[in-house]
């Protein structure tokens, strides 16, 4: 009997991936990050774009005439030295594009670069943390190929996210802003405002991509964020006014893309510095072997936590890092404003037309009082604490996605316990979150001549909101599929936060308003809560568990 050697018969051809199918993520680490950053993408975009539409109709109808526009331009005369100089150069005040680009240019700013930071943090030393870039370190591409891929993925969500917001910046000059009074902005001005939040998301994105080879996730992301707040802070406070010469805030200052005043070799050089840092990063990480750091991460769990007794236990233990980070972010917010509301509330009450002028501008709050400000500050926070859910909603939908739930579901546990211990681990994570802002708005509060007390209670509002949150996204999870839970719960936080934002200023009827769940909190911040708010969330969240649990007993799972 002969046996035949030579090559072996393939009994199936192999198939080539399509190009269309590597950009949704099959056979190409690009795509697969593309794909995994589509819920980020969403809530930047989101933002980034809504909120500039949003700005351009509210600043049209509150400052409608030449009059009210110079109004505007005199108000910085009013204003300390030092506020103004953090916010940078009132330009052009009397303009859309100027006044927008003083009063919210900087929290574009950072808010787009805190979401470089946390992504370009873990997109490597998250996942080698957690032992998944193994395998992929072990297939034929190089260290170096894969930390390229993986940056080039999030500067692509970020262009296109930027894209969003500049048509967006031109849009909304068109369809709400007076030409007579030189509201329009146009490409170019809308394209240089992207790149000025783009460069500076790059540098200090860069700077935590950098550091994670050597410090880990939570290490290096700390390190950036403290370095983004402490380089802006140099710009307003003498104190830190050495360190302007390394910031990019200061770098910039000449370059105010609304009102056609650039400054591009400023850009251009920032622009590199950042691409500096982004090459040192991926060198560092081709360089180190996986998962190796210094050990500068956050403090270890205790094991009572650890989630080795039930399942409810096991899934918190999940989410407390999640909880911790967004409860210190929160907190440390919380305590700086906090402390800042009772001088900017006494400078707004020696001037009566400042306060008037700042009635105007924010309808509903008492900007002459520490708490008032202190209100309009947290109405802001409320969304960030809702975009916090939507991550406990994410993780607690991983088990299904990531095809771990078939192995729980063999265990004696039903499905519906299932998603009932996880979406109440995903509420005790809010408690926790909720418990962290409270603390740093107390010791913001006790300098910032606050009521602490009414403070502290009203801490409470955001967690309400954001369990309000959770119970949407895991009934979203529960009866249709947990791959759209988070974006669903996304999606509720940015309509929610666009119709409270939009529907004062436009002056939209009183029953468009009511839909947002934030316009039913009151004022916590000042003691005067909206029982109808609060039965809202706590029916939302309840509710929604309850119908998650309900509609994983009526489906297939996976």
């Amino acid at each position: 009997m002969a046996v035949e050697a030579g090559r072996p018969h393939i009994t199936a051809p192999i198939h080539r991936i399509s190009f269309r199918s590597r950009i949704y993520g099959f056979g190409s680490i690009y795509g697969k990050t593309i794909r995994d950053s589509r819920l980020s993408f969403i809530i930047a975009a989101g933002l980034l774009g809504g909120m500039s539409l949003v700005m351009a109709a509210g600043v049209s109808k509150i400052f409608p005439t030449p009059a009210t526009r110079l109004e505007i331009d005199q108000l910085i005369g009013s204003i300390p030295s030092s506020m103004v100089n953090l916010f940078g150069k009132p330009v052009g005040l009397g303009t859309l594009g100027g006044y927008f680009t003083w009063k919210y240019g900087a929290i574009f700013a950072l808010g787009t670069a805190l979401w470089s930071i946390m992504a370009l943090s873990g997109t490597l030393a998250g996942e080698a943390s957690r032992g998944s870039l193994d395998m992929v370190a072990s297939a034929p591409f190089g260290k170096r190929r894969i930390a390229i891929e993986k940056v080039a993925a999030h500067l692509t969500m970020l262009g296109l996210a930027l894209a969003a917001l500049a048509v967006a910046c031109v849009t909304g000059s068109r369809l709400f802003g007076d030409a007579a009074l030189g509201d329009t902005i146009s490409p170019l001005s809308a394209v240089g405002f992207a790149l000025w939040i783009g460069v500076i998301a790059i540098f200090f994105g860069g700077l935590a991509f950098s550091l994670a080879p050597i410090l880990g996730r939570s290490g290096s992301a700390g390190v950036a964020s403290v370095v983004m707040v402490l380089l802006w802070l140099a710009n307003g406070f003498d104190a830190l006014a050495p360190l302007a010469i390394v910031s990019p805030f200061h770098w910039l200052a000449g370059h105010i893309a609304l009102v056609g005043m650039y400054d591009w070799p400023a850009l251009t050089f920032t622009g590199v510095m950042a691409l500096v840092l982004l090459a040192i990063g991926v060198e560092m990480f081709a360089r180190r072997d996986l998962g190796v750091t210094a050990g500068l991460s956050m403090p270890g769990l205790p094991s009572a936590v650890l989630g080795v007794r039930g399942s409810t236990r096991r899934a918190l233990g999940e989410q407390l890092p999640r909880a911790m980070s967004w409860g210190i972010g929160l907190g440390l917010m919380g305590a700086l404003v906090a402390a800042l509301v009772g001088t900017m509330a006494s400078q707004i009450g020696k001037d009566p037309n400042l306060s008037s002028t700042f009635s105007t501008i924010f309808k509903g709050y008492d900007l002459t009082s520490a708490g008032g400000w202190l209100q309009l500050y947290v109405q802001l926070l409320l969304i960030a604490a809702g975009f916090g859910a939507t991550t406990f909603v994410s993780k607690w939908a991983s088990d299904e996605k990531d095809g771990r739930l078939e192995m729980i579901l063999a265990t004696p546990m039903g499905r519906a316990r299932w998603a009932l211990s996880g979406g109440i681990a995903a509420i005790l994570a809010i408690v926790v979150m909720t418990i962290l802002f409270a603390a740093g708005i107390g010791l913001g509060a006790a300098s910032g001549g606050v009521a602490v007390g009414d403070a502290l209670i009203g801490s409470s509002a955001l967690g309400l909101y954001a369990a309000a949150i959770v119970g949407v996204g895991v009934a979203a999870g529960g009866v249709w599929r947990t791959s759209i839970a988070a974006e669903v719960a996304a999606m509720v936080v940015l309509v929610t936060y666009l119709i409270d934002l939009v529907a004062p200023p436009l002056n939209l009827p009183d029953w468009v308003h009511q839909l947002a769940l934030t316009a039913h909190l009151g004022q916590p911040m000042i003691g005067v809560w909206d029982p109808a708010g609060i039965a809202a969330c706590v029916s939302l969240a309840v509710g929604g568990l309850l119908l998650g649990a309900w509609g994983m007993t009526r489906r297939d799972v996976g």
